[in-house]
């Protein structure tokens, strides 16, 4: 029987309101098969959407039982969440919510609540916790969107790692976990915390999405008075120099991304930003603390004379809002993520060589970004052990594909491809994989050390030995 037909039993299972969607010709079918990138997505035999977590937990029994494949989605930003007509999609949007407790510093997520939601009900009760990374780059003729952090699921977020712009202060997004809710491979609902499936919480925290589907979160929540000032903004600058100033830029950024005593952090990239498309370099920077600090911190840039030299106050919540355009739905997007030990200018000049080389070839992909991402701090102990295992990275190279043409994907990635490797270089001790940035590199490079990795395989074979939620960790 086809997956589309059996599916419908179902019907019968799930509580009032949820949906199963199987007409791939109507408008809800349509809306809820979009994802984040076109990148090898296929259409699945039908869309589960639940109303409650006992729907989810019989929907996933159901599809154990039934010997049927499924993936599971909320934000739809997931290049892997994608099934054809052997499954279906457990679409989590209709069961979704936050609950913030402002005595003891938590948020309680469920389902598929998104990252602008928690972040505006932290805000009201003057908390905030590890935000999705976004950075700002404005003016009037540019609007370049670096981020996506509005409508990525919070709680995939959380478990995949959670580069944050307040990694300094916080930790990373994983190092906020404090327990869970989960449904099993097999179906059952389980509780995880530290005194309850505490080795199943030590994975969650970094390789969560390898081991179920879960339901709830309870993350750690902090006073906005711990971003360094009273209003609990954070402190953005755009700056934009032609891309023949490329290396004079980039010498100047050097001491400046390696002087902890200030805290900034930012991106610095290679763009073509519309409507002109004139190669730029452009640094998108932040600094945490007080904002009458950072123009001093950023003085190098200043003195440079940029042909956009501007910054503003964000209140933490609305950090994500100008970066709407980079989370529509559609074309062909893939972020490349690489952490490394240090910044070398004369491989980032030649990195410059490769962009230009890739606007020339695929002019469809001129919304790529080649982005240098740094801290000038490292990311905050948690003061435990977890599956996370990135936090003495204080670099990273984001390289954002997005391009429309087909026929250009393999053109694309091979060149994204060739600006890591020479990021990288070739001794694997000097750079990492983010976890959650791939899925077919060496899974040693995401998860380091060989007892880890160790833990991690064996808790999969325990946990879902027949690789329902992806087959990572068992090969």
């Amino acid at each position: 029987m086809a997956v589309a037909t059996k599916i419908l039993e179902l019907s019968s299972i799930l509580s009032l309101g949820s949906k199963i969607l199987t007409n791939k010709a109507s408008a809800d079918f349509t809306e809820y098969s979009k994802r984040w990138t076109d990148i090898d997505r296929q259409i699945p035999a039908a869309i589960v959407l639940p109303t409650t977590e006992e729907d989810i937990q019989k929907t996933v029994q159901w599809a154990a039982s039934a010997s049927i494949p499924f993936v599971p989605k909320s934000g739809r930003h997931s290049e892997w969440s994608t099934i054809g007509e052997d499954g279906f999609v457990i679409d989590l949007t209709l069961y979704s919510a936050v609950e913030v407790n402002k005595e003891a510093r938590t948020a309680t997520l469920r389902g598929g609540i998104l990252a602008k939601p928690v972040a505006v009900a932290l805000a009201e009760a003057g908390l905030f916790t590890a935000p999705s990374s976004n950075l700002w780059l404005t003016q009037s003729h540019l609007n370049l969107a670096l981020g996506n952090g509005n409508t990525v699921g919070a709680i995939p977020y959380f478990l995949g790692g959670g580069a944050s712009i307040t990694t300094s202060v916080t930790g990373y997004g994983s190092d906020q976990i404090l327990s869970a809710r989960l449904v099993t491979a097999t179906g059952s609902l389980i509780s995880v915390s530290p005194s309850s499936n505490p080795d199943l919480l030590w994975a969650l925290r970094g390789a969560g999405q390898f081991f179920g589907l879960v339901t709830e979160l309870t993350v750690r929540a902090y006073p906005l008075a711990d971003l360094g000032n009273d209003r609990g903004v954070i402190w953005t600058g755009a700056f934009v120099f032609p891309l023949t100033r490329a290396r004079e830029v980039a010498e100047a950024m050097k001491p400046l991304m390696d002087d902890s005593s200030k805290a900034t952090a930012g991106l610095m990239m290679t763009v073509a930003p519309p409507p002109h498309g004139k190669p730029s370099l452009a640094v998108a920077a932040r600094y945490t603390g007080d904002p009458a600090d950072a123009e001093a911190a950023y003085k190098p840039l200043y003195d440079l004379g940029p042909l956009v030299g501007q910054s503003k106050e964000v209140p933490i919540q609305n950090a994500s809002d100008a970066t709407e355009r980079i989370g529509v739905k559609g074309d062909f997007k893939r972020y490349g993520v690489v952490g490394l030990r240090r910044f070398e200018v004369d491989k980032f000049m030649e990195t410059i060589e490769v962009w230009k080389e890739l606007m020339a070839a695929c002019p469809d992909a001129s919304n790529t970004a080649f982005m240098f991402q740094w801290d000038a701090r490292f990311a905050k102990d948690p003061g435990f052990e977890s599956a996370m295992c990135l936090h003495d990275i204080r670099f990273w190279q984001n390289n954002l594909i997005w391009h429309t043409d087909a026929a250009n994907r393999a053109k694309v990635d091979e060149y994204s491809d060739r600006y890591i490797a020479i990021m990288r270089g070739v001794d694997r001790s000097e750079f990492a994989d983010f976890q959650n940035g791939t899925r077919t590199g060496p899974i040693e490079l995401r998860y380091r050390g060989e007892e880890r990795l160790e833990k991690l395989q064996r808790l999969k074979q325990e946990w879902d030995p027949k690789g329902v939620f992806t087959s990572q960790l068992l090969y």
